[in-house]
């Protein structure tokens, strides 16, 4: 138990190492509104990686195919280290696709093995303090990603190092038996979505994917512009003080384009062109370390949260209220917070929405699921797992991203108040999130009766 919540630990901490870094590079090179069109490719690109994953999985060992995932994920984080100072918004592209997709494969693998490796009963001690290695790692991962702000890149090689001792750590669990569940109702062996806990488990997923893609549309839209004009009157305003919209356009330009235009606005406005290109350098950097350091202290903050709920509650408040309620929790909190998301939030607002909805998530919320995975056919998991959590969520993504596009397009045709397009982004989500609250819960139910059936007279600790 101590190796696997060690093996979660260091493949959190590598993540969160780089995960700031993808936010913050996407934004220094692309606007916001661009993000729909990315998760478009990230969806594509994961369901690809996802074939090429299983068609591996059907032809190698459970040793063999992790490791070679994990190897994978190394070289690329060095190839980026060496690609990514100078490559521009191709690369930047490209490292964004590759770190929304890479860690959902290795977190989907990693977990794969755990599932095989602990009975229902043994998911329900466990898993709680299992997943609070992964709390861990996104604390520390969180922490080290903003002290190393300064840095640059270098933190991309920690985290492959961070990944290989996560690797190490997991290479032991390799030996132990798969555990087969005691019960395999017959409709199992027809396919896994006929299994009624994956089912719910698949619609939780891609609800949630839905939640957060439209969670992560707002504020990171809100974030660039509030960011923005701080750094802006800061470092620009007292050489060009109206020029905030002309400056943050410049970023959708190629490199080379990009210099032209400044040259051009600094002659349109009797600027010296070096002082405004040198002022552009200094805001575009400077926009891109702030909004690191901003994304790394709310994961840090969302870890914290994740290990007071974990650490104190989940498992009290499993055995007090079951895991039908459990797994009810955030999408009661979805529900709530969906329309709070159309008040005017400042950034320290919008860092407690990502810190709560994050720690829910990543925590409480992960560990219910992991649960409820023990109780489904082990079989069906190799090849359910995967999909569920890399394209399926992807396919959320790619629902909530073509309804943006969709939106935007009909508020700027009908010339209606930009923030109709949140408002008609909100109004769907609310009914996503609500069947996902009505499954989970039906799910709970189910998994109550059949843990009590697999004690036999014993009652189970999440039935009382």
């Amino acid at each position: 138990m101590v190796r696997c919540a060690g093996a979660l630990f260091f493949l959190f901490l590598s993540y969160y190492l780089v995960k700031p870094l993808r936010n913050s590079q996407f934004l220094k090179e692309f606007a916001p509104h661009f993000l729909p069109w990315i998760y478009l490719v990230v969806s594509g690109g994961s369901l690809l990686v996802t074939q090429i994953f299983q068609w591996c999985a059907a032809r190698m060992g459970r040793r063999s195919l992790v490791a070679g995932t994990f190897a994978w994920a190394m070289l690329c984080k060095v190839f980026f280290f060496v690609t990514l100072p100078d490559g521009g918004q191709r690369t930047t592209g490209l490292f964004y696709l590759w770190a929304s997709v890479y860690f959902l494969l290795l977190v989907s693998t990693l977990w794969g093995c755990l599932n095989e490796r602990f009975q229902s009963q043994q998911g329900e001690r466990c898993f709680p303090f299992i997943v609070l290695g992964a709390t861990l790692g996104n604390i520390v991962g969180s922490y080290c990603a903003d002290a190393m702000s300064e840095w640059g890149y270098a933190t991309l090689l920690w985290s492959a190092l961070a990944l290989l001792l996560s690797l190490g750590l997991l290479w032991r669990e390799f030996d132990y038996p798969v555990q087969m569940s005691a019960q395999a109702p017959p409709y199992r062996k027809v396919g896994w979505f006929h299994d009624r806990y994956l089912r719910a488990i698949a619609v939780m997923v891609l609800a949630l994917a839905v939640f957060s893609t439209a969670t992560d549309f707002v504020t990171q839209r809100r974030l660039d512009v509030q960011v923005g004009e701080q750094v802006y009157r800061a470092q620009v305003a007292a050489l060009w003080p109206d020029g905030y919209a002309e400056f943050s356009a410049l970023r959708i330009l190629d490199s080379r384009l990009r210099q032209a235009r400044v040259a051009q606005l600094a002659h349109g406005h009797g600027l010296d062109p070096a002082a405004l290109q040198l002022a552009y350098d200094g805001f575009r950097d400077e926009r891109e370390k702030r909004l690191r350091e901003i994304f790394a202290t709310t994961f840090l903050a969302q870890g914290l949260t994740g290990v007071v709920l974990l650490g104190l509650i989940c498992r009290p408040f499993l055995a007090r209220f079951g895991l039908g309620t459990a797994l009810t929790v955030l999408p009661t909190f979805a529900l709530l917070l969906l329309p709070i998301l159309l008040l005017p939030l400042e950034v320290g607002w919008i860092q407690v929405v990502l810190v709560c909805s994050g720690a829910l998530n990543y925590s409480f919320n992960n560990a219910a699921k992991e649960v409820l995975y023990t109780a489904t056919d082990r079989s069906a998991i190799i090849s359910a797992k995967p999909f569920i959590e890399g394209p399926l969520m992807r396919i959320g993504d790619v629902i909530c991203s073509l309804l943006t596009l969709s939106i935007a397009w009909l508020v700027a045709r009908q010339g209606w108040p930009s923030w109709w397009e949140e408002l008609l982004m909100i109004l769907p989500c609310f009914a996503v999130v609500l069947l996902w609250w009505l499954l989970v819960r039906q799910a709970g139910h189910d998994y109550r009766r059949y843990s009590t059936a697999l004690a036999g007279s014993a009652q189970s600790p999440l039935g009382t």
